[in-house]
């Protein structure tokens, strides 16, 4: 799902600004009761939301810029893919299944992966 973050961003800001603005009438109140922090959350909150912004704009650069990278890089391996597979017909896509799955087949032969197979049952509770 993509969505403008910067957009987000700026109505979070906003409302938090509005919240700010909704209780600074009620200002010696707050204090008065003990809630003065209450005219400062929103403030706070528009402050760490105007932080986010650049980051949303750095992080927004850097996805673009990997994604086109990874367009050319995968236009040029492409490339060589298709040449390689049209002068061997197929048969290194034949030996690497077959490294794989031998690969595969051993890979948990003498390893113990941690289950308690029956043995050692009980331990501990006599």
């Amino acid at each position: 799902m993509q969505i403008n973050e910067a957009k987000v961003i700026w109505i979070g800001i906003g409302l938090w600004a509005a919240a700010f603005l909704i209780l600074l009438p009620f200002r010696k109140t707050l204090i008065a009761d003990g809630h003065g922090w209450w005219l400062y959350t929103p403030l706070a909150g528009a402050g760490l939301g105007m932080l986010g912004l650049p980051m949303v704009g750095r992080r927004k650069a850097v996805i673009h810029r990997e994604t086109e990278h990874g367009r050319q890089t995968g236009h040029e391996e492409g490339g060589r893919e298709r040449k390689g597979k049209a002068r061997d017909g197929g048969r290194d896509q034949e030996r690497d299944a077959g490294r794989d799955s031998g690969r595969d087949a051993g890979r948990d032969g003498g390893r113990d992966d941690g289950r308690d197979k029956g043995r050692g049952r009980g331990r501990g509770r006599r």
